[in-house]
């Protein structure tokens, strides 16, 4: 076999074509033994010859694992802009757009190898407010608005629920070897009230009741305590539903407006849509990426003393990544 292969190697590209296309003739006279005593090759030679010609669609000397691609570049870029404008296109239509040159196997390979690379995502909602010109206006005067306010003088507040069945989503094992986890389909619902400032968390409070106009006028009393005159508390918009023109529930609540007020306290609410400008959603994926404890058959009052202890981590910022972010002062604010 090495013999053969260094008078493989010896055979000129050109005398390699010549060999493939006369055997590609198909007439009598032009066998593997013809075209070895032709050109003065042994028989095994020119057997691998022809077949690397087969092989690479008449060319032998083609490199090996590199096949010729069906699509030219101009397909390519067709096939590409067609999963840009539709998102949502499928590999079958995405074959169609270029001809059906291509299996649709093939074309998950072409858009791997795009530059960048095509990958599958999970569809983020938008609501038809944030894409009028409207919404963009109202948010880019409030933005404005809040640049004035210096950075330790702003306090955000929000709420967020927790569940005493909170549990890893995710985990690894053994191929074929599925996961399974005791969890409870319903469990019991803790509120968690966050008040913090860029240096810290200023208040928190976990309640086992909704976040009601009750439950906001009772957190805020507490949260007042923590905040200094001057401050501008950003809260979002919970309570403005429906098409009330003065709502006095939960947030707008007038109590609680009028605690905050004599504290010094300036509300800010946030614009419609606006969650996205609000930190502590940071850390609130934090908390409920600490908060997997691990589910069993226990008393509430036990599960609630888990809860407690781990948003008391997180708020003391013993957590990671938006947490330690987020305390540090190094998050995006405003």
């Amino acid at each position: 076999m090495s013999s053969c292969k260094r008078r493989y190697e010896q055979v000129q590209p050109q005398l390699q074509r010549d060999i493939v296309e006369d055997y590609r003739r198909g007439v009598r006279g032009h066998g593997y033994f013809a075209i070895a005593q032709k050109h003065g090759l042994p028989v095994s030679t020119v057997q691998h010859v022809v077949a690397r010609g087969l092989r690479g669609d008449g060319d032998p000397v083609a490199p090996r694992g590199h096949k010729k691609q069906k699509l030219s570049g101009d397909d390519q870029t067709k096939l590409y802009r067609t999963l840009d404008c539709n998102h949502f296109a499928t590999n079958r239509e995405l074959r169609a757009a270029v001809e059906n040159k291509i299996a649709e196997c093939t074309v998950s390979r072409y858009l791997a190898h795009a530059k960048p690379c095509f990958t599958t995502k999970v569809v983020q909602d938008q609501e038809p407010e944030e894409l009028s010109d409207e919404w963009k206006t109202a948010t880019r005067a409030w933005l404005e608005g809040v640049r004035r306010i210096p950075l330790h003088k702003r306090i955000y507040q929000d709420e967020t629920p927790i569940y005493a069945n909170e549990a890893p989503k995710r985990g690894r094992s053994r191929k074929g070897e599925p996961i399974f986890r005791v969890r409870k389909r319903y469990a019991k619902k803790y509120t968690l009230h966050l008040y913090a400032k860029r240096d810290g968390v200023l208040h928190w409070d976990l309640s086992t009741k909704n976040a009601d106009t009750t439950e906001v006028e009772r957190v805020a009393v507490d949260a007042a305590g923590t905040m200094e005159s001057g401050d501008t508390l950003i809260w979002d918009r919970l309570g403005r539903s429906g098409r009330s023109q003065h709502p006095t529930a939960q947030h707008y609540s007038p109590n609680a407006k009028a605690t905050f007020e004599e504290r010094g306290v300036t509300i800010k609410f946030l614009p419609p849509k606006g969650k996205y400008f609000n930190p502590l959603e940071l850390l609130f994926n934090d908390l409920n990426t600490l908060h997997s404890s691990e589910i069993s058959e226990k008393r509430s009052s036990v599960v609630e003393v888990r809860n407690r202890r781990a948003c008391s981590s997180v708020c003391r910022g013993e957590g990671s990544g938006h947490t330690t972010r987020f305390l540090s002062g190094s998050c995006q604010w405003g």
